[in-house]
Protein backbone atom coordinates (compact mmCIF):
# COMPACT_ATOMS: atom_id res chain seq x y z
CA UNK A 1 0.00 0.00 0.00
CA UNK A 2 1.40 3.40 -0.95
CA UNK A 3 1.33 6.27 1.57
CA UNK A 4 -1.31 8.96 1.24
CA UNK A 5 0.02 12.37 0.27
CA UNK A 6 -2.04 14.82 2.34
CA UNK A 7 -0.51 17.78 0.49
CA UNK A 8 -1.87 16.61 -2.88
CA UNK A 9 -5.15 17.94 -4.29
CA UNK A 10 -7.96 15.43 -4.33
CA UNK A 11 -11.23 15.39 -6.25
CA UNK A 12 -14.23 15.61 -3.94
CA UNK A 13 -12.13 17.11 -1.15
CA UNK A 14 -10.24 20.03 -2.72
CA UNK A 15 -12.10 20.44 -6.01
CA UNK A 16 -15.03 19.14 -8.02
CA UNK A 17 -15.55 18.83 -11.76
CA UNK A 18 -18.74 20.37 -13.11
CA UNK A 19 -20.08 19.98 -16.67
CA UNK A 20 -20.53 23.26 -18.54
CA UNK A 21 -23.67 24.08 -20.48
CA UNK A 22 -21.95 25.18 -23.69
CA UNK A 23 -21.90 23.94 -27.27
CA UNK A 24 -18.71 21.97 -26.63
CA UNK A 25 -19.64 18.79 -24.74
CA UNK A 26 -16.02 18.38 -23.61
CA UNK A 27 -15.87 21.57 -21.52
CA UNK A 28 -15.87 21.24 -17.75
CA UNK A 29 -15.43 23.73 -14.95
CA UNK A 30 -13.51 23.07 -11.76
CA UNK A 31 -14.96 24.39 -8.50
CA UNK A 32 -12.33 24.81 -5.81
CA UNK A 33 -13.53 23.43 -2.48
CA UNK A 34 -10.67 24.29 -0.13
CA UNK A 35 -7.99 26.87 0.54
CA UNK A 36 -7.77 30.56 -0.31
CA UNK A 37 -9.88 30.20 -3.44
CA UNK A 38 -12.81 28.22 -1.99
CA UNK A 39 -15.91 28.43 -4.20
CA UNK A 40 -13.95 29.96 -7.08
CA UNK A 41 -14.52 28.28 -10.46
CA UNK A 42 -11.88 27.88 -13.17
CA UNK A 43 -11.92 26.36 -16.66
CA UNK A 44 -8.82 24.89 -18.26
CA UNK A 45 -7.99 25.64 -21.87
CA UNK A 46 -4.99 24.37 -23.80
CA UNK A 47 -2.84 21.78 -22.08
CA UNK A 48 0.37 20.64 -23.75
CA UNK A 49 3.83 19.34 -23.12
CA UNK A 50 6.61 21.83 -23.87
CA UNK A 51 9.51 19.67 -25.03
CA UNK A 52 11.99 22.54 -25.02
CA UNK A 53 11.42 23.34 -21.34
CA UNK A 54 10.51 19.73 -20.48
CA UNK A 55 7.32 20.74 -18.67
CA UNK A 56 3.55 20.74 -18.98
CA UNK A 57 2.00 24.07 -19.91
CA UNK A 58 -1.64 25.01 -19.53
CA UNK A 59 -3.95 27.97 -19.46
CA UNK A 60 -7.18 28.58 -17.64
CA UNK A 61 -9.74 31.28 -17.08
CA UNK A 62 -11.47 32.37 -13.91
CA UNK A 63 -15.17 31.69 -14.46
CA UNK A 64 -16.36 32.81 -11.04
CA UNK A 65 -14.47 33.98 -7.99
CA UNK A 66 -15.04 34.79 -4.37
CA UNK A 67 -11.81 36.83 -4.44
CA UNK A 68 -10.35 39.58 -6.59
CA UNK A 69 -7.92 37.06 -8.09
CA UNK A 70 -7.47 36.47 -11.79
CA UNK A 71 -5.72 33.73 -13.73
CA UNK A 72 -2.57 35.91 -13.54
CA UNK A 73 -2.38 35.36 -9.75
CA UNK A 74 0.68 33.14 -9.04
CA UNK A 75 -1.00 31.49 -6.03
CA UNK A 76 -4.07 30.60 -8.10
CA UNK A 77 -1.79 29.28 -10.85
CA UNK A 78 -0.19 26.95 -8.28
CA UNK A 79 -3.62 25.71 -7.16
CA UNK A 80 -4.76 25.20 -10.76
CA UNK A 81 -1.55 23.31 -11.53
CA UNK A 82 -2.02 21.05 -8.51
CA UNK A 83 -5.61 20.31 -9.54
CA UNK A 84 -4.57 19.60 -13.10
CA UNK A 85 -1.81 17.29 -11.86
CA UNK A 86 -4.34 15.27 -9.85
CA UNK A 87 -6.78 15.05 -12.78
CA UNK A 88 -4.04 13.95 -15.18
CA UNK A 89 -2.64 11.37 -12.75
CA UNK A 90 -6.11 9.91 -12.32
CA UNK A 91 -6.71 9.95 -16.08
CA UNK A 92 -3.45 8.12 -16.74
CA UNK A 93 -3.95 5.53 -14.01
CA UNK A 94 -7.59 4.84 -14.92
CA UNK A 95 -6.99 4.79 -18.68
CA UNK A 96 -9.22 7.67 -19.81
CA UNK A 97 -6.53 10.13 -20.83
CA UNK A 98 -6.55 11.13 -24.49
CA UNK A 99 -3.20 12.22 -25.85
CA UNK A 100 -2.10 13.50 -29.21
CA UNK A 101 -1.96 16.73 -31.11
CA UNK A 102 -4.85 19.17 -31.41
CA UNK A 103 -6.04 17.61 -34.68
CA UNK A 104 -6.30 14.17 -33.06
CA UNK A 105 -8.38 15.57 -30.20
CA UNK A 106 -10.81 17.19 -32.64
CA UNK A 107 -11.44 13.82 -34.32
CA UNK A 108 -12.26 12.07 -31.04
CA UNK A 109 -15.93 11.28 -30.53
CA UNK A 110 -16.65 11.28 -26.79
CA UNK A 111 -18.38 8.35 -25.11
CA UNK A 112 -20.37 8.50 -21.89
CA UNK A 113 -17.50 6.96 -19.93
CA UNK A 114 -14.77 9.17 -21.43
CA UNK A 115 -13.17 11.86 -19.31
CA UNK A 116 -12.23 14.37 -21.95
CA UNK A 117 -13.48 17.38 -20.03
CA UNK A 118 -10.17 19.21 -20.04
CA UNK A 119 -9.67 19.22 -23.81
CA UNK A 120 -11.95 21.86 -25.27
Amino acid sequence: MSPINVNKMSEGVDYELMPVDVANDQAWDVRILSGDFTESVIRFGGIRFDGERDCLTFNFIMVDSTTESTSADPELQEVAGAILEDVLEKAASEGWMITGDANDAKRHTPRADDFTQLTY
